[in-house]
């Protein structure tokens, strides 16, 4: 004999399924913003996770950004290269790589968040709809 199907199971299962869809979509959106702006995927998480005026560590940065520090470097060396950050040693210990958005890196971030917020996904819900997915996701995510 097959086990009962525990109650809620076929709408938790809806919700995976719908959750991932738009995951799915969300990822195609994102890949189309990032190659508007000649960013790879690192590059626009460094973007995201720094803060105009914010001087994180190196360190700090790879914890916001998920990565090791040593994948970093490279990524904000390719940054660098670009002109949308600068990379210094912090005035509180030289060995202490710190790292700040530029004019352009800042400019370039906003771009990439309004390019990002103008998800087909969204905008296809009434601003009723989109303040509800919002205060659903604050209580989850």
């Amino acid at each position: 004999m097959g086990q009962a199907v525990p109650p809620g199971q076929p709408i938790r299962e809806e919700l995976v399924k719908g959750l991932m869809d738009l995951f799915a979509r969300t990822l195609d959106h994102q890949g189309t913003c990032l190659e508007a702006l000649e960013l790879t995927y690192a590059q626009a998480k460094l973007l995201w996770r720094l803060e105009p005026g914010d001087t994180p560590s190196l360190k700090e940065l790879a914890r916001r950004c998920g990565v090791d520090p040593s994948n970093l470097s490279d990524i904000v060396d390719q940054v660098t290269a670009r002109g949308l950050v600068v990379s210094r040693a912090a005035e509180h210990d030289k060995r202490v790589r710190v790292i700040r958005l530029t004019g352009p890196g800042v400019r370039l971030r906003r771009k990439l968040i309004a390019c990002l917020a103008r998800n087909p996904s969204i905008d296809a819900l009434s601003d009723e709809r989109r303040t509800q997915l919002l205060e659903i996701l604050r209580e989850v995510a």
